[in-house]
């Protein structure tokens, strides 16, 4: 693994979080007495928010959906993330990067708060230089490609050397814009058919990345 900069998605990539995510998401619907079948066929952890909701209830106005969400966000911040878990082998992969050098981030489409919380409860709050999340800025929203970019600006890190990690055909699509490196990994969320159709590196253990 020979890159100066190693920028990790969070959902999917380096821990499960869906049982936490999705038992608020159920939590949440329940209190409004919305159909939790339907979302849970139709909900995908990984891309923004706000437009995923915005398809799911589609003949709803973008006010009822932001009240959902923001309805959802402090039952999750809340939930103090008891069944949120690494994947088998991402502890052991970070420890072998940072002893090699890596500089390693996190870029991901959750809000920084719950983000630097999941972190903590693993013991990885000083593994990872930054975390960059879409409300890092107060009163903006970036996108996992512009976080990307502000990132290696931020560090003087050239984008030639670094790479983007990710489960989802999205954070593919985010690397290849900031210019960085990037590689698909199988163990999480995203779907394998988009992936491959980026012709990127797919990882179906992370143990594969230190051989690459």
């Amino acid at each position: 693994m020979n890159f100066d900069g190693c920028f990790f998605d969070l959902d999917g990539t380096l821990c499960d979080t869906a049982p936490d995510i999705l038992g608020c998401w159920r939590k949440t619907l329940e209190r409004r007495g919305l159909d939790w079948g339907r979302f849970e066929r139709e909900f995908q952890i990984g891309p923004p928010l706000e437009p995923t909701v915005r398809e799911i209830f589609r003949e709803e106005t973008r006010q009822w959906c932001e009240e959902l969400i923001a309805e959802f966000r402090a039952i999750y911040v809340s939930c103090g993330f008891p069944e949120t878990r690494p994947y088998p082998g991402i502890p052991e992969l970070l420890a072998r990067l940072q002893a090699q050098g890596a500089e390693l981030f996190v870029a991901t489409n959750k809000l920084l708060q719950p983000s630097r919380e999941i972190l903590k409860r693993n013991g990885w709050s000083d593994l990872f230089r930054k975390v960059f999340a879409p409300d890092l800025i107060a009163g903006e929203r970036h996108s996992k490609a512009e976080l990307l970019s502000l990132a290696v600006r931020e560090y003087g890190l050239r984008p030639s050397r670094c790479v983007m990690i990710g489960d989802t055909a999205g954070d593919v699509k985010a690397g290849k814009e900031a210019g960085l490196k990037t590689i698909g990994v199988l163990w999480g969320y995203g779907d394998r058919a988009a992936l491959e159709a980026e012709q990127v590196m797919l990882l179906k253990r992370p143990e594969e990345l230190l051989r690459k």
